[in-house]
C-alpha cells in the first residue's frame, strides 16, 4: 500500500483489524463456499471497500473469505507507484482472510511450465483493452513487437489460471473494484461463465457497489453492458416512480453538484470545478467573454466534446466506433465540414497517463486554423466558463453525459455508460443514428432551439441523487473515500476499528437486501417498502416548487445573491458580492489569487451613472514558486516581469507590468464604467490575461516581448482589493498640477514601470524590466487626453574619492564625463499600441543624461515603450508632464 504511514502506523491499523475481525476465520471455516475478492490496487481505500464488501456477504452466506494479491512489471510501470504485496497479505489477513493467493505468482508458473492457455470466447475483448491500456497508445499497432506477443501470452494465462482457480474454489461471489483489464476483468468473465455472481465496488462515497447476479443477465457480451440494462430497469421501476418524494433531495444534491461536493465528475476538481451563475445574463455575459478569449463567434451554438481517456477500457461495453481514438477523429472530420457551429474539443485531464502518442495533439494540428473549431486541455476552462459557453455535450461514456443534462444542457453519446438507458441523455444505437443526432442538434440549435427535455433534466437530477446519495451507503467502519489515503485515513481506520460494533451497521443490511433481492445497486433505502420511503428521505429542507427555474442551471437551493451597491470596497475573497470566479482560487485576507488567466464577476447594482473601478494587484514569492503553472521553469524565467492585461466587460482597460522576485510589488488599475456597461440582473466582469493571451493579440506584438516577459504571466497574480465609486459630474483634475514623478504616475495607474513596494512613495523608479506601459486613464484626470512629455533617466550611483588633480587633468576629466553623461542617455525604441500591434509616432530627444519622449496621451489602446540602457547604465522612470 502507499501512503498509509510508516510501518508503525500500519501494524497499529493491522492490529485493530485483527482484534475487530477476531473470530471471523474460525466460525466460517466449517463453510462450503467462498467469497474471492482481489486486493491488486495500490490504494488502501480500494482494497479495504472491498475486503469490507466481501466480509459482509460471508457473514451473510456464511463464507470463507479468499483474497487475491499481486502485481507484475508492466501494470507497476503504467499505473502503480508503490504496490506492496506483503503490506496487501497482511490486510488481507488481518480483515479474516482464509488464503490468500498470489495469481501472479501464478500466471508466472503457468507460462514457466508451457501450461495449455487456450482463449475463451470473449478474450479478444479484454486482451485488446489490456495491451492498449499497458502501453498508453490509442489503438493497436498494425505489426506487433515481442512485447505485445508477450503479454498477449500473459494475458491468456491470466484466462487460465482465472478458470482454474473458478473451477476448483466453490466460490459463492467476486467482489471486485475493477471489471476491466486482464488481472480484474478475466476474472469477471471467468466468474460470469460459471454463473458466480459479481459485486463491483466502486471507488467514491462511503460505499457503493453494483451487482450482477446469473439469473439476471440477458445474455450480453459484457459486465457492463449487461449492467448498464439492469440499472436502467430499477431506475425505471424503483426510482422515477418517487419521483416526487425524492424532488427535494434531488434539488439539493444537485446544488451540490455546482460546486462538485461529490463525484462521479472528477475531471472537474478543485478550484475550477463551482458553477455560480444564477441569471441567464450572467451566463450570456461569460458566454461572450470566453468566446472572445477563445477566437470563437458568440453567436453561434457552441458544441463541447469531452474526449475520453483515450486507452481506457476500450470495448468493455457498447460502443458505436472501433475505438475511442476513432470516435474522436471522425467527430473532429465531422466538425470541420461543420461551420454553423462552434465546436470546443476538450482534452482528458488525465490524457498523459492514457497515452504517449500525442493524439490530441495530432488531431489539434489536422484541424489547425479552422475559426470555427478550437482545441484545449479541459482545465483550461472553469465549470463557471465552461457550463456559460457550452450548448451541447457530446462524449462517448462520460461523467458529463448525466451531469450536463441535470442543468439543463443536452449530450450525445456514442456509447454506453452505467446510466445511459435511464433517459438522461441522446444514446446513438450505430454510427449511422450518431450522425443523425449531430446533424438533428445543429439544425435545432441553429435556430435557438434546444434538444434537452425538461423530463431528462429532471431524470439527470434523479441519478445524480442515487449515485451520490441514494446509493451510498454509509458506515459507521468506513471513512469516507474524500478523506484520501494518508495518515488520517489510516488513523480514522484504526479508531473506528477499535470503538464501531458490528451489529446494526447499516451497510450489511443494505447488503443483505441487495443480495436477498438479487438488486444491481447497492442502495441505503429500501425502494420497496413504498409506505415508508417518505419518512425514509426524512423532511426536506426547503420547499420545492414546480415553477419553471429562472434558467435551467438553477437548483432549488440555490442562495440568491443581492448587488451591492456602490460605493463600496472588496479586499475579501469571502464577500458575497464577489459572485463568480473563473481559475481564481478566493483569499480571505485578499481577495484572492489567480491560477491562470480568468476572471472575477462581482455582482453590482444597475447604476444610473460612471462607476470608478480601482484594482490593486500584486505578485510576491509564492506567485513564482506555489502557482506558477509551468512544472520545470528555470530561475531565469521566475524573474522575468509579468506583463498583464486588464479587461473589463469585454474591453481592454489597461495592462500592468510587474517585477518578479523579491518584496511585494503593487500595481494599480484605475478605470471607469459607463452607465450602459453594467447590465440589469448581469455581472461586473473584471478579466485578468497574461498579454499574448486572449483572440486577435497581434504578432509584432508577441515578437515585441518574446523572452523579454515571463509566461502563464498571470499564474499566482493577487487581487488585493477592488474599490467601486461614483465619478462626479465635475470631477477634473487640478490645472495647477502639471508633473507627477515615476511612483505617482504608477500609483495613478498613467504608467506601470514594475509595479511599487509602497504604494505611497515618491520619486522615480528603476526601469530593471527593459519597458514600461503607458496606459488610457479616466476622462478629466491626470494624463487623459492631450500630450505627455515622459522623461527618463539613468540610475544615480554614488561618486568614488578621487586625489587631487592638477588644472589641466581637471578640466579634461570634466569634459570627458560630460562625453559619458550625454552617451548615458536611456535609448527608447519603437512604441507598439497593445491592441493593434502598430507602431505610434512619438517624438524623442536627449539632453545630458535624460532622453524626454512626447506623445499623444493613448485614449484606447495601452501603449508598450521599450527602453534600452546606454553605457551600461540603468535606465529610469523620473517623471511625466502632463499638457490638456
Amino acid at each position: 500500500m502507499r501512503l498509509v504511514g510508516d510501518d508503525q502506523k500500519f501494524d497499529r491499523l493491522l492490529d485493530a483489524a485483527r482484534a475487530y475481525w477476531a473470530g471471523s476465520r474460525s466460525s466460517r471455516a466449517g463453510g462450503d463456499q467462498c467469497v474471492v475478492t482481489e486486493a491488486l490496487h495500490q490504494d488502501i481505500r480500494v482494497v479495504v471497500r472491498n475486503l469490507l464488501m466481501a466480509n459482509a456477504l460471508c457473514d451473510l452466506l456464511p463464507a470463507r473469505l479468499v483474497v487475491l494479491t499481486g502485481t507484475d512489471q508492466e501494470w507497476s510501470e503504467a499505473l502503480w507507484e508503490q504496490y506492496d504485496i506483503e503490506r496487501a497479505r497482511g490486510l488481507a489477513e488481518a480483515f479474516g482472510a482464509a488464503e490468500v493467493v498470489n495469481v501472479h505468482d501464478l500466471v508466472d508458473r503457468h507460462l514457466a511450465g508451457g501450461g495449455e492457455s487456450a482463449a475463451p470466447e470473449g478474450i479478444d475483448a479484454a486482451e485488446r483493452a489490456t495491451l492498449v491500456r499497458l502501453a498508453r497508445v490509442p489503438r493497436l499497432p498494425e505489426t506487433e513487437d515481442e512485447w505485445y506477443r508477450a503479454r498477449r501470452a500473459r494475458t491468456r494465462a491470466f484466462s487460465a489460471v482465472y478458470e482454474r482457480l473458478f473451477a476448483d474454489l466453490p466460490a459463492a461471489a467476486l467482489v471486485t473494484s475493477h471489471v476491466d483489464y486482464d488481472q480484474w476483468g478475466l476474472a469477471v468473465d471467468a466468474a460470469m461463465r460459471r454463473e458466480i455472481p459479481v459485486v463491483h465496488v466502486q471507488s467514491t462515497g462511503c460505499m457503493k457497489a453494483y451487482a450482477l447476479f446469473p439469473e439476471r443477465r440477458k445474455g450480453l457480451r459484457t459486465f457492463r453492458e449487461e449492467l448498464t440494462g439492469l440499472i436502467a430497469e430499477h431506475f425505471h421501476e424503483h426510482v422515477w416512480p418517487h419521483r416526487s418524494a425524492i424532488k427535494a433531495n434531488a434539488e439539493l444534491v444537485a446544488s451540490r453538484a455546482k460546486g462538485n461536493l461529490g463525484r462521479p465528475s472528477w475531471w472537474r476538481a478543485g478550484g475550477t470545478s463551482q458553477f455560480e451563475l444564477q441569471s441567464e445574463t450572467e451566463r450570456r455575459q461569460l458566454r461572450q467573454l470566453g468566446c472572445q478569449r477563445f477566437g470563437l463567434d458568440p453567436d453561434r451554438p457552441m458544441f463541447a466534446v469531452f474526449n475520453h481517456a483515450i486507452s481506457d477500457a476500450l470495448g468493455t461495453n457498447r460502443e458505436v466506433f472501433g475505438d475511442l481514438a476513432q470516435w474522436f477523429e471522425e467527430t473532429a472530420d465531422f466538425a470541420a465540414r461543420q461551420d454553423s457551429v462552434n465546436w470546443l474539443f476538450l482534452d482528458h485531464p488525465s490524457q498523459a497517463l492514457y497515452d504517449t502518442t500525442g493524439h490530441f495533439g495530432a488531431v489539434t494540428a489536422r484541424h489547425a486554423g479552422r475559426r470555427h473549431m478550437a482545441f484545449m486541455p479541459s482545465l483550461a476552462l472553469s465549470k463557471n466558463m465552461l457550463w456559460s459557453m457550452t450548448d451541447l455535450g457530446v462524449t462517448v461514456r462520460g461523467s458529463v453525459s448525466n451531469e450536463l443534462p441535470a442543468f439543463g444542457i443536452p449530450v450525445i453519446q456514442a456509447g454506453w455508460s452505467e446510466w445511459s438507458g435511464c433517459g438522461l441523455s441522446y444514446v446513438a444505437e450505430n454510427r449511422d443514428d450518431y450522425w443523425r443526432l449531430l446533424g438533428e442538434a445543429i439544425a435545432r440549435h441553429a435556430k435557438g432551439a434546444s434538444m434537452v427535455t425538461e423530463e431528462q433534466r429532471e431524470r439527470a437530477r434523479l441519478w445524480l441523487w442515487l449515485y451520490r446519495s441514494g446509493a451510498d451507503v454509509p458506515s459507521p467502519l468506513l471513512p469516507h473515500w474524500e478523506m484520501g489515503e494518508g495518515d488520517t485515513y489510516a488513523h480514522a481506520l484504526t479508531i473506528a476499528m477499535r470503538h464501531v460494533e458490528r451489529d446494526g451497521d447499516p451497510f450489511h443490511c443494505a447488503v443483505r437486501r441487495m443480495w436477498e433481492r438479487r438488486e444491481p445497486v447497492l442502495t441505503r433505502l429500501d425502494f420497496r417498502h413504498t409506505a415508508g420511503i417518505d419518512r425514509a428521505l426524512g423532511t426536506p429542507i426547503r420547499a420545492v416548487t414546480d415553477a419553471p427555474p429562472a434558467m435551467r442551471t438553477a437548483t432549488g437551493f440555490d442562495t440568491a445573491v443581492p448587488p451591492v451597491q456602490v460605493p463600496v470596497e472588496i479586499s475579501s475573497g469571502r464577500a458575497a458580492e464577489l459572485q463568480a470566479a473563473d481559475h481564481f482560487r478566493r483569499g480571505v485576507q485578499i481577495v484572492g489569487r489567480f491560477e491562470r488567466s480568468g476572471l472575477v464577476g462581482l455582482k453590482v447594482a444597475e447604476a444610473g451613472h460612471a462607476v470608478r473601478v480601482n484594482v490593486t494587484l500584486s505578485v510576491d514569492e509564492l506567485s513564482a514558486q506555489d502557482w506558477h503553472l509551468k512544472q520545470e521553469t528555470g530561475v531565469d524565467d521566475k524573474a522575468l516581469p509579468r506583463l498583464i492585461q486588464v479587461r473589463a466587460q469585454g474591453r481592454l482597460r489597461q495592462c500592468l507590468l510587474l517585477e518578479s522576485g523579491g518584496a511585494v510589488k503593487k500595481g494599480t488599475v484605475v478605470f471607469d464604467l459607463m452607465p450602459d456597461e453594467l447590465p440589469a440582473d448581469g455581472l461586473l466582469c473584471i478579466e485578468v490575461l497574461d498579454v499574448t493571451e486572449g483572440s486577435g493579440v497581434p504578432e509584432t506584438l508577441r515578437g515585441a516581448v518574446a523572452g523579454s516577459v515571463m509566461d502563464d504571466g498571470v499564474a499566482g497574480l493577487r487581487i488585493d482589493r477592488v474599490r467601486l465609486q461614483e465619478i462626479p459630474d465635475d470631477d477634473v483634475s487640478d490645472p495647477a498640477l502639471a508633473t507627477l514623478d515615476a511612483s505617482r504616475c504608477e500609483r495613478a495607474s498613467l504608467i506601470s514601470s514594475g509595479g511599487l513596494v509602497n504604494l505611497k512613495g515618491r520619486g522615480s523608479h528603476s526601469l530593471s524590466t527593459g519597458m514600461f506601459v503607458v496606459n488610457p486613464v479616466p476622462q478629466g484626470v491626470f494624463g487623459s487626453g492631450g500630450d505627455l512629455t515622459i522623461r527618463l533617466g539613468q540610475k544615480t550611483g554614488t561618486p568614488a574619492c578621487r586625489e587631487p588633480r592638477t588644472w589641466p587633468r581637471r578640466m579634461a576629466w570634466h569634459r570627458g564625463r560630460r562625453e559619458r553623461r550625454t552617451a548615458g542617455a536611456p535609448n527608447v525604441g519603437p512604441v507598439l499600441s497593445i491592441h493593434s500591434g502598430d507602431e505610434v509616432p512619438v517624438a524623442h530627444s536627449k539632453a545630458g543624461d535624460s532622453t524626454e519622449l512626447r506623445l499623444r496621451a493613448p485614449a484606447e489602446s495601452p501603449l508598450l515603450v521599450t527602453v534600452a540602457p546606454a553605457q551600461g547604465a540603468q535606465p529610469t522612470l523620473i517623471s511625466t508632464d502632463w499638457c490638456p
